[in-house]
């Protein structure tokens, strides 16, 4: 199913991505610093946090927040959340008209409890007609700008439970809607992240249709895309979780498919990253709040390390840049300077 080539461009309609790995949308995480990280380290495409078409279309005053792009995150893609078709097309106009990205992205796959019970997300599975007319308000939103239109993509779930798979027909709507790509996760909605991902589902998705299938869920160092790829076939895949706490993934896996090694990490190497992003996120959110949200991340980066717990009591409780930064100095002249712990590589692909 693969022509021994995992890593490779891209096309999504008239956008040409320089490689097929694509960032996963993370409510909460995938915010413009962990972007500006990701694509300076190798990410193909980045994708905004959900953006709520309602707010979109009354332009809250958050929308600057979760759709800002650095000048070199090119190309982009927003996506975009909800149940109202003509506020998917009016938000499609106000991305196009302002010029806030190359691509747009709806989410049909998102199981979060407040996104679902308000008939968004992975709820559009269950319902597709309207699943229907959202994406076809959306490509004929975007039609009306002519040369200036924007491919538009479709992010889904297996179906809403083992018992209602309908990948494939759903796959075969977007195309037939005018959707430029669809990336598939490899679960449904009731296994959420938990489970061995289905990819032979995703394999029927990419021989029923011919744009580009991208294949989600549990991606992480090269041997899992490339096993992945070898599964289903699909044109890229979208990395999400594997990226918090590992922010230079990306680059990891393109050093593998290279032939090189990855990158030889030490604490100190992460505690640079660590005061990169820390200092980013405080500069882009100018206030706690930005720091606050940013605490978890830090537990990520830190998880594993010897003789943290001190250290991730600490960080759980700081409230600016300058702080991080003399935590982070102080641990590593009390514990000193060590390789990063070893990131397994999942093989749950091995049993499928």
């Amino acid at each position: 199913m693969n022509d021994g080539v995992y890593i490779k461009k891209l096309n999504i309609g008239k956008v040409e991505l320089e490689n097929n790995l694509i960032l996963a949308p993370l409510a909460g995480v995938t915010d413009y610093p962990f972007r500006l990280i990701c694509k300076a380290l190798g990410a193909g495409l980045t994708v905004s946090e959900m953006v709520h078409v309602t707010a979109l279309t009354h332009k809250s005053k958050h929308i600057p927040t979760l759709t800002m792009r650095g000048a070199n995150e090119r190309p982009y893609s927003i996506q975009l959340f909800g149940n109202k078709a003509e506020h998917f097309a009016n938000s499609v106009r106000f991305i196009i008209r302002n010029a806030m990205s190359e691509i747009i992205d709806i989410n049909m796959g998102c199981p979060a409890k407040q996104v679902v019970s308000s008939g968004s997300g992975s709820y559009l599975m269950k319902e597709p007609e309207l699943a229907r007319s959202i994406i076809k308000a959306c490509v004929d939103a975007s039609a009306e700008f002519g040369a200036a239109a924007l491919p538009v993509t479709v992010k889904i779930r297996l179906g809403w439970d083992l018992n209602s798979i309908n990948a494939v027909d759903y796959v075969k709507m977007a195309e037939d809607c005018g959707a430029a790509m669809v990336t598939v996760h490899a679960r449904t909605y009731s296994m959420r992240f938990s489970g061995t991902p289905l990819y032979h589902y995703v394999a029927e998705c990419k021989n029923a249709v011919k744009i580009p299938i991208v294949a989600n869920g549990d991606i992480n160092l090269f041997d899992s895309v490339k096993k992945v790829i070898d599964i289903c076939g699909a044109d890229g895949v979208m990395i999400g979780r594997a990226a918090m706490g590992r922010i230079w993934i990306f680059n990891d896996i393109l050093r593998q498919a290279a032939g090189k090694r990855m990158l030889d990490f030490s604490i100190a190497d992460v505690i640079k990253l660590m005061k990169l992003h820390g200092r980013l996120v405080a500069a882009f959110y100018r206030d706690i709040n930005g720091v606050e949200s940013f605490r978890k991340q830090l537990l990520w980066y830190t998880k594993g390390w010897y003789d943290s717990a001190k250290l991730r009591d600490r960080l759980k409780t700081v409230s600016c840049a300058d702080e991080i930064d003399s935590i982070l100095d102080q641990y590593i002249a009390r514990v000193g300077n060590f390789a990063l712990p070893a990131h397994k590589t999942f093989n749950v692909y091995d049993r499928l």
